[in-house]
């Protein structure tokens, strides 16, 4: 019998495969967050710049 830590061999896939799921899920939804936050940056502040994304490459 496997331990609650360790799962049964059949399970292990499952598992492995639910982790990969909830990491796309979560890499998908901090996604969608971001472009909100974009969206609402250019709706209040206007889009960037020519010169500020000039600017912005030059210090990356």
């Amino acid at each position: 019998m496997s331990s609650p830590a360790q799962p049964a061999p059949e399970q292990a896939g499952r598992n492995e495969f639910a982790s990969v799921v909830a990491e796309a899920l979560k890499e998908s939804l901090a996604s969608a967050k971001l472009r909100q936050v974009v969206a609402a940056d250019r709706k209040a502040f206007g889009p960037v710049s020519a010169e500020a994304l000039r600017q912005a490459e030059r210090e990356w």
